[in-house]
């Protein structure tokens, strides 16, 4: 445990370090007192990562819902949320998208970012949400206990989805600290499971998906093993000083994001076609993947919920460098001032 934990904090504070110093360099980029009308158009840069659950904002900026509200959407991409860390941090992009696990890390650490607007959450639904834990068909594995002393991958370290998986091994009353997480790409991992590499992979969609038509099979639904109840799992973030100089800008990039998250929640096949635009997928595939839910809302008990199970598992509150993150430390109240 304590190699782990080390390893952990060694990596946000390293991360950290990184970001902090661009923060003051912000204003060098952004222009205070921005208000964006149909009249006055803004153009706003934001940092995607081709995940599924980004689909809502696709669909939303194609149905007009930014720029009916002044905003020219540019969007940028990358592969890791990482890297959207410090474009947001000196106002070169005005938001960014990251899951809650990372956003909840970072905070932990001193950096100023701050939740403008929810991004996607579980479905809630046992065998049918977008993060489950396969094995082979023929496993003896039978449920997460069983992944004690086993290889595991996960597509990032110490990270959503590993706690995640500790997650379910614990509450299966196996032994987390044993298991023997490997990081992997999501393709490289559904690979490794064929041919007995790994002994579990922990999936998010599509890659849950493509490798339930791989002769696997699911042994836990992390996200029920953390609530019965559906989470916000990731979120659009921003910087304090960002929010600081244009209230009124993020105020109206919220309302965009709110109304596209309502949207694609009840126009289920408009997103799924959405998903070909941004990353490579299968279209058979795609008609098969598990959208996740798309709420505007961003329940307390979600981010609470978090914060105990990132504590709980050594991902924040670890060291004298890190800081207790509240539902108010990380989510903006949506005020334009």
């Amino acid at each position: 445990m304590e190699f782990r934990t080390l390893r952990r904090r060694t990596a946000l504070i390293a991360a950290a370090a990184l970001a902090l110093p661009l923060a003051g360099c912000g204003s060098g980029h952004s222009v205070a007192g921005l208000n964006p009308t149909a009249r006055t158009p803004v153009t706003v840069q934001a940092g995607f990562i081709p995940v599924i659950d980004v689909a809502a904002l696709y669909l939303g900026e194609k149905k007009g819902f930014f720029a009916g509200r002044g905003i020219d959407l540019k969007i940028n991409t990358a592969q890791g949320g990482a890297a959207l860390v410090p474009p947001v941090m000196t106002g070169e992009y005005q938001f960014g998208f990251s899951n809650i696990v990372s956003l909840l890390s970072a905070r932990s650490e001193g950096l100023p970012l701050k939740v403008i607007a929810s991004g996607s959450s579980s479905t809630a639904v046992a065998g049918k949400d977008v993060t489950m834990i396969r094995v082979p068909q023929n496993s003896p594995i039978t449920s997460a206990a069983d992944l004690a002393g086993k290889k595991v991958s996960v597509n990032t370290l110490n990270n959503l989805l590993q706690l995640l998986a500790e997650v379910s091994v614990t509450a299966a009353h196996g032994d987390a600290d044993s298991v023997q997480f490997v990081e992997l790409p999501f393709p490289d991992a559904v690979t490794a499971l064929g041919n007995g590499n790994i002994d579990a992979m922990v999936t998010a969609e599509p890659f849950d998906t493509v490798a339930a038509g791989k002769n696997t099979r699911v042994i836990a639904s992390p996200y029920l093993d953390l609530s019965a109840s559906s989470l916000t799992t990731s979120a659009y973030f921003t910087s304090e000083q960002q929010l600081e100089q244009n209230p009124r800008l993020f105020a109206t990039i919220k309302a965009a994001i709110d109304e596209s998250l309502t949207y694609a929640n009840t126009h289920t096949e408009e997103t799924r076609a959405q998903l070909a635009s941004f990353m490579k997928i299968d279209p058979a595939v795609a008609r098969k993947v598990i959208l996740p839910t798309f709420s505007p809302a961003i329940p307390r008990a979600s981010i609470d919920t978090f914060v105990k199970a990132a504590k709980q598992f050594h991902l924040i509150g670890d060291d004298v460098s890190s800081t207790d993150v509240t539902y108010n430390d990380l989510v903006w109240s949506g005020s334009a001032g």
